[in-house]
């Protein structure tokens, strides 16, 4: 393969990659809207469920919130029993975001989202075991990237991005 055609591939992997991202959004939105939910917060409680208990500060990392907005989220999931603030056996000082119950989803909702997860797999039914470990992979590795080059940007414009909220980061 040429070092063009590879090069093309990994373009449009990646412009495929950022539609997905882009299509995402809207469906995240409807969902948290069918749920009376923001969807910053059906975001959080589903990585407490994935991930497991967290401290507030890094699902400020993960949905990109500040901490004090991270605080309004978390008091928000703990109203609707989403999660529960625990103190950290191992650090007292320290609170952890337990997940709790995901927002009970309607019977229209989890019809649609059956019929999407099954032409999801549908999909995948064209690709080898071992091409949908490369994909995971790739996806993984991506995502990881995302994460760290997100937090790279967010330190480097930490004072243009406060500027502009009209807040000074060194306060």
């Amino acid at each position: 393969m040429t070092k063009a055609k590879r090069a093309d591939l990994i373009a449009a992997h990646l412009q495929t990659w950022k539609k997905t991202i882009q299509l995402a959004i809207p469906w995240m939105d409807a969902i948290a809207a069918a749920q009376g939910v923001h969807p910053t917060d059906l975001i959080a409680a589903s990585y407490l469920h994935d991930a497991g208990p967290a401290t507030a500060g890094r699902l400020a990392e993960i949905t990109g919130l500040t901490t004090g907005a991270m605080t309004a989220c978390i008091d928000r999931l703990e109203r609707e029993g989403f999660a529960k603030r625990e103190a950290d056996p191992n650090d007292r000082r320290k609170v952890m975001i337990k997940p709790g119950k995901l927002p009970k989803l309607s019977k229209e909702l989890l019809a649609f989202r059956a019929g999407a997860m099954s032409k999801a797999e549908d999909a995948f039914s064209r690709f080898t075991d071992a091409e949908i470990g490369r994909m995971t992979d790739c996806m993984q590795t991506l995502a990881a990237i995302f994460e760290e080059e997100g937090h790279e940007f967010k330190k480097s414009h930490r004072r243009s991005m406060a500027l502009k909220k009209g807040t000074n980061p060194d306060d």
